[in-house]
């Protein structure tokens, strides 16, 4: 008996050693994509961001990128990779976040938010030469306006492509939570980006300065660093899974 009761005992050590190391690896991953989301945010601010009120953002925009550097629109746009890559490591503890769903499913939402993050990366980065071409070309003679509308035309494109997958992902995790096939409470779909971001982006533009035009030039990362802050702190202990993961 004192025999089987060690070996109980060192089975449960284990057990809890891997149960910790588990929750270690996804808590650091929740953080990087808290971190990813607001380092694309950053990027957002040094590309366009000015101090303002949220309506009229266009035309304040406009006017900030006419006049800011070339260099600060580099920064921000070469901040769109890593932010990205560590998007990419916060969707991965969105996906241990999802252990009791079936593997398909949670293999389909981790993929979709990650081929969110790839397009966004690019289009992130694609936004400093349309900057550029701002820059240098609006009010200019020909072939400036044509330049212009083509490269909002492609930029729009790529944006609404990109798009795609995140609101699909958005749509999946919702319904995963809403029907109790996650870790997370079902009132974190309140947070759900997609859901933030049609629903609240309205009123962030009747929002004054000094933050109106912060807000709405940074509410699509603002709402996925809203969604991982709160997916991080809801499920930091732990105390909602089991002992062992079913893989």
């Amino acid at each position: 008996m004192p025999l089987n009761r060690d070996s109980n005992m060192d089975s449960m050590h284990r057990t809890g050693s891997t149960c910790e190391s588990e929750d270690r690896i996804r808590r650091i991953a929740g953080i990087c994509g808290l971190g990813g989301a607001l380092l694309f945010f950053a990027g957002d601010m040094l590309s366009y961001g000015y101090v303002g009120p949220g309506s009229g953002f266009s035309e304040g925009m406009l006017a900030t990128v006419m006049h800011e550097s070339q260099e600060r629109l580099f920064a921000g746009g070469l901040l769109g990779p890593v932010a990205a890559y560590l998007c990419i490591v916060g969707f991965w503890h969105l996906y241990l976040n999802m252990q009791p769903t079936r593997a398909f499913l949670r293999r389909l939402t981790f993929a979709l938010f990650a081929a969110l993050m790839v397009a966004g990366s690019a289009v992130h980065t694609l936004w400093t030469a349309k900057g550029l071409a701002l820059k240098y070309c609006y009010d200019q003679g020909a072939p400036c306006p044509a330049l212009i509308t083509a490269m909002s035309s492609y930029w729009s494109l790529a944006y609404n492509m990109g798009a795609f997958p995140g609101y699909a992902g958005s749509a999946l995790l919702a319904a995963l939570v809403v029907t109790g096939k996650t870790f997370y409470p079902r009132w974190t779909v309140l947070v759900n980006p997609a859901l933030l971001i049609s629903v609240l982006l309205p009123f962030a533009r009747l929002v004054p300065a000094p933050l109106g035009a912060i807000l709405v030039g940074g509410f699509t990362n603002l709402s996925i660093a809203a969604f991982f802050l709160v997916s991080v702190v809801t499920t930091w202990k732990g105390e909602q899974f089991p002992l062992r993961r079913s893989k």
